[in-house]
C-alpha cells in the first residue's frame, strides 16, 4: 500500500492544487459553462499543470501565486460580465486560497 508510506503525505497546498488541477480538467474536458472552445484548451492546460504541480510543496504554492496573477490581471482588465470574467475570478481566487493556505501540522517545506 504505497498510500500508506510516508513519502507520499500532502500539504494543504498540495491537496488543494491537486483538487483545482482535476477540476480545471473536468471543466475543460465538458462543456459545463457553455464556453468558447478556446477556453477549453486554457482549462486543460490549467488542470494539467495544477496536476503534475502537486507533487512538490514548492510547486503547489507556485502553481497559486501563477492562477492568482495570471487570472487576476486577467479579472482587472475586462470591461464586461461574462462567463468567461466569472470563471477568471473564480480561479484568480482558487490560487489565493492555495498561496495562503497553511501547510498543516506534518507539512514540511
Amino acid at each position: 500500500m504505497a498510500l500508506l508510506s510516508n513519502e507520499l503525505e500532502f500539504t494543504r497546498p498540495q491537496m488543494l492544487t491537486l483538487s483545482a488541477g482535476l477540476l480545471q480538467l473536468a471543466f475543460g474536458w465538458f462543456d459545463v459553462f457553455g464556453l468558447d472552445p478556446n477556453y477549453h484548451i486554457i482549462q486543460l492546460g490549467i488542470g494539467a499543470l495544477g496536476v503534475a504541480c502537486a507533487w512538490r510543496h514548492d510547486l503547489a504554492r507556485m502553481y497559486g501565486v501563477l492562477l492568482l496573477l495570471a487570472f487576476g490581471m486577467l479579472a482587472f482588465s475586462l470591461n464586461d460580465v461574462t462567463t468567461e470574467s466569472f470563471l477568471e475570478v473564480r480561479t484568480a481566487l482558487i490560487g489565493l486560497v492555495i498561496t495562503l493556505a497553511k501547510p498543516g501540522k506534518a507539512g514540511r517545506t
